[in-house]
């Protein structure tokens, strides 16, 4: 059965001004047979993506600002419009709830979901579509072919933060506009970082060897020359990951060389390996172990460190707490994070001769702590040009994720973007030539059409489902808008970036799909 939003319906079809506004306007048949009046639905959850947790923290009044129930939009449910209500949507974060691989678990990628408690999800990992297939075949569980859409809700960028050996600190010399700029931290061009990530680079001096003159004669200097020598030791996720997945697919655009690949072996936080058996070593590109549980798959050659701790705040706690180490993790929990964690590249701290807190400049003047600028020009352009993940550089105030214009790709053959939400957006990747930021990646929400399936194993009949369908259409629309206090202008400053242009049509197109019933009529 084929579905076209209001918006597709416009693109196609020639119609008369009164057939088009009796179409789309509030009040609609299309629009109302089975969704409540505004703010009528009942209190959601989702769970999902610690990629994705600080905006949505944002977006349900945690984090302060105009969440969905104090937003003065005509879309918010502050109590003022519709049913007048305040229906609330919260985020669950608990050990079982974090991550991409817990969102789509929970909608049925690996078993049929038992509960769907969780009526919408995070992940930075757009379902594939194989894995698209196996969550729309659980009929068992009450999900309707065609069911789920894939909601692209903000852009990230992913920040590669640093932990030097004691002693040592950075001053890369990089080349911005017309001047020399020194950094009080390392960058790195993108073969360098897949060469740490391989495990043929495996010291700081050899980072830094490696790019020769664009770091400058005294990018890195250490009390003790044994120090520049200790091994760089990567933290990397514990659990099934999207911002493991967007790294990895930046690490595929960069070097598609085979590496050697060493079995998931070491024990999740819960004491049990998270997908079967382990397996042998075997040769394997990047793009192979970025989905599912070859997620959770690293070179043999690399000192990686696991941490117990799930989720992007356990990277960012290992590499504080670690000397000699390199991790990746979102941007807006690598500087949230320093507010409870060791103080990530604000304090004062031995041999690295850092700033106190407030007094760093956007150069990042921490030295031994930081997160780096990585290369955004091609691998033609001389000198190299490097960007920042934020857009105000290396402090601690608040701004936004330096993926503003990112452009993305598909895989080959296929067009960007995804012509609607139900196709899978897996393929979907930046390139690696950015006018800005390169490590950038879309963070999406999974929902469905229609609730009153997806919620049987609840029991739910039609009129239970219907307020929980509600509540999710009606903030995921106030999440996408960028018109007043909408969620895409109060996530401003809080490092992320809006979704726009044709991605934001397709999202917009997806969340006008979903309903309560089967049955109901689609425009």
């Amino acid at each position: 059965m084929t579905f076209i939003s209001a918006r597709r319906l416009v693109a196609v079809c020639a119609v008369t001004g009164a057939a088009l506004a009796a179409a789309v306007a509030p009040g609609a048949a299309s629009a109302t047979t089975d969704l409540g009046e505004l703010c009528s639905g009942s209190n959601v959850s989702g769970l999902g993506s610690s990629f994705q947790a600080p905006a949505q923290f944002v977006w349900d009044g945690l984090k302060g600002g105009k969440g969905f129930n104090v937003s003065t939009s005509e879309i918010a449910c502050n109590g003022t419009f519709g049913s007048k209500a305040k229906p609330t949507v919260t985020y669950a974060q608990g050990e079982k709830e974090k991550g991409s691989g817990a969102c789509l678990k929970d909608f049925g990628a690996g078993e049929a979901p038992k509960q769907n408690l969780f009526p919408f999800c995070g992940t930075d990992e757009a379902p594939s579509a194989s894995v698209l297939a196996e969550m729309e075949g659980h009929a068992e569980a009450g999900v309707a072919p065609e069911s789920v859409e894939t909601i692209p809700v903000l852009q990230g960028a992913v920040a590669v933060v640093v932990h030097l050996p004691q002693g040592c600190k950075a001053s890369s010399l990089i080349t911005s506009g017309t001047k020399k700029v020194k950094l009080g931290r390392l960058v790195f061009d993108n073969t360098t970082v897949a060469k740490i990530y391989e495990g043929t680079i495996k010291t700081w001096k050899e980072a830094v060897e490696a790019q020769g003159e664009n770091h400058g004669s005294d990018a890195l200097s250490c009390a003790k020359a044994e120090e520049a020598e200790q091994t760089i030791k990567p933290v990397v996720r514990a659990d099934k990951s999207g911002t493991t997945h967007i790294f990895k697919e930046y690490l595929s655009l960069v070097d598609g060389s085979q590496v050697n690949m060493e079995a998931f072996n070491e024990p999740q936080g819960g004491g049990t390996k998270p997908c079967g058996e382990a397996k042998p070593e075997e040769l394997k590109t990047w793009a192979q172990v970025g989905e599912g549980c070859e997620n959770q798959r690293w070179p043999a050659a690399i000192a990686k460190i696991r941490p117990t701790e799930t989720g992007n705040p356990g990277v960012i706690h290992a590499v504080a707490a670690t000397e000699s180490t390199i991790g990746y993790a979102d941007l807006a929990a690598a500087r949230e994070l320093e507010e409870f964690s060791k103080k990530f590249n604000k304090t004062t701290g031995k041999g690295g001769g850092e700033n106190k807190k407030g007094t760093e400049t956007a150069q990042g003047e921490q030295n031994y702590r930081f997160w780096a600028e990585i290369q955004d020009s091609a691998p033609s352009v001389s000198p190299v040009l490097y960007a920042d993940p934020a857009s105000n550089g290396d402090i601690e105030k608040l701004a936004n994720s330096n993926c503003a214009g990112t452009l993305y790709v598909a895989k080959a053959g296929e067009k960007f973007p995804p012509v609607n939400t139900r196709l899978s957006w897996s393929a979907v990747k930046a390139e690696t030539v950015q006018k800005k930021y390169v490590l950038c990646g879309l963070t999406y929400d999974l929902v469905v059409r229609q609730y009153s399936y997806f919620l049987k194993p609840l029991g739910l009949g039609e009129e239970e489902s219907k307020p929980i369908a509600t509540t999710v259409e009606n903030y995921m629309k106030w999440a996408l808008s960028s018109k007043t206090e909408g969620g895409g202008i109060e996530i401003k400053n809080h490092d992320y970036e809006k979704v726009s242009g044709a991605v934001l049509e397709e999202a917009e197109d997806g969340v006008e799909e979903i309903r309560n019933r089967e049955n109901s009529p689609h425009l």
